[in-house]
């Protein structure tokens, strides 16, 4: 495609042009779409590169991007709307990267099925630099959802942490996932609780990773795999095998380095997980472990 400013400088530290990032994003395009097609996207632009502020966009106005870019309207909480931007052509993954865009985040849900996730997502987020407790967390947290035999991939934040992702049949409600999401990741810090926490507020958190389980929501979002994130070294949020994640920092896959990962899909086909019997099997042994999960309100917490 035409880029506008292809020679403007989009990392100042690297270097790397605003040509150089849409190329980036022609070359993962496809790879991207299973996570982006058909969703309400929210994206982070940086119009005058990551050295100048940034913001998060999640409404798309007409004159907003390309023809390529289509719209979704949902209704605010407090009234009104917000018109998301969505995909269905991998064109368009380009397309934002020429206005801007450096980050792409997307919810749970297709705009198709807005109640019912095919994605849950654990996001590990440690105290700065302690990639060491979110290795720990991770297998830790793993082995609870093996438990309940919800198969989970690998892959880094291109930040701070690791995400866990589970492949869902759209057959619990989003209510059902977060619950899940939630009660597992509870019981994970009851087992080890000097070392995971769902504590919402950071200075409730200590030495400790927070198992963000709030990810679930119908139009709460997390970093989609393969963008590159606004940081010094232009680090890539990619899927990963779990034998990597011994040996791969979370932002450790840096954007010169991701071309040498695409021979190899850290990601088999795997069969969606039907989570409809297994809300039950967590509230169980919740009851059984004398854990009990107080009425939670993100923004009052």
């Amino acid at each position: 495609m035409k880029v506008s400013n292809a020679d403007r400088i989009v990392f100042p530290e690297d270097g790397i042009t605003k040509g150089e990032v849409v190329t980036y994003y022609e070359s993962v395009a496809a790879r991207m779409m299973p996570f982006v097609a058909g969703r309400a996207l929210t994206v982070e632009r940086f119009p005058k590169g990551t050295g100048s502020k940034g913001f998060m966009q999640k409404n798309a106005p007409e004159h907003f991007g390309d023809d390529l870019i289509g719209r979704h309207e949902v209704p605010k909480e407090d009234g009104g709307t917000t018109v998301y931007p969505v995909v269905d052509d991998p064109a368009a993954i380009a397309a934002f990267a020429n206005i801007g865009v450096i980050t792409f985040h997307a919810p749970p849900v297709t705009v198709a099925d807005e109640s019912h996730p095919d994605w849950a997502i654990w996001d590990l987020d440690p105290p700065s630099g302690r990639f060491d407790l979110a290795r720990e967390a991770g297998r830790e947290l793993r082995s609870v959802l093996d438990d309940f035999e919800i198969t989970t991939v690998l892959m880094t934040s291109g930040s701070n942490g690791y995400h866990l992702r589970a492949r869902l049949l759209p057959t619990a409600d989003s209510e059902a996932v977060a619950q899940i999401a939630r009660g597992t990741s509870a019981l994970g810090a009851a087992a080890h609780p000097d070392l995971m926490t769902l504590a919402f507020r950071k200075a409730d958190r200590g030495e400790r990773v927070f198992v963000d389980w709030l990810r679930n929501a119908p139009y709460s979002t997390s970093v989609v795999p393969w963008s590159m994130r606004a940081r010094p070294g232009a680090p890539v949020a990619v899927p990963l095998d779990w034998n990597e994640l011994d040996s791969v920092d979370p932002n450790g896959v840096r954007f010169a380095d991701v071309v040498s990962r695409f021979e190899l899909d850290p990601w088999p086909d795997v069969t969606p997980i039907d989570l409809t019997s297994v809300k039950d099997r967590v509230d169980q042994v919740l009851e059984d472990a004398q854990i009990e999960l107080d009425s939670f309100d993100r923004f009052r917490s």
